[in-house]
């Protein structure tokens, strides 16, 4: 069954942010990411939301829990940990 996470969160630079963003695509790939959208907000350009496929939601919660992820997010800016919502297709 595709899972879904919906991750919010505010970042210092957008720019910075984006690319530290794209440069994690094979990580997260192999990690089982299906796709990703990224949603600049409108009102306030550093306001991020990302919505992630995953084969799993396992894999979405080891992805999300991967202790690698901290340091990562920290270096793209990341200022708050994201809020997130997961769940399955129905």
């Amino acid at each position: 069954m595709t899972a879904y996470t919906i991750a919010t969160h505010p970042v210092k630079d957008f720019e910075i942010w984006k690319a530290a963003f794209d440069s994690g695509l094979e990580m997260r790939q192999a990690a089982g990411e299906l796709s990703a959208i990224v949603i600049r907000g409108g009102d306030d350009g550093n306001q991020v939301t990302v919505i992630n496929t995953w084969a799993s939601l396992d894999q979405a919660n080891a992805m999300l829990n991967n202790p690698e992820m901290k340091p990562i997010m920290e270096a793209a800016g990341v200022l708050e940990f994201p809020t997130i919502i997961m769940g399955n297709s129905v």
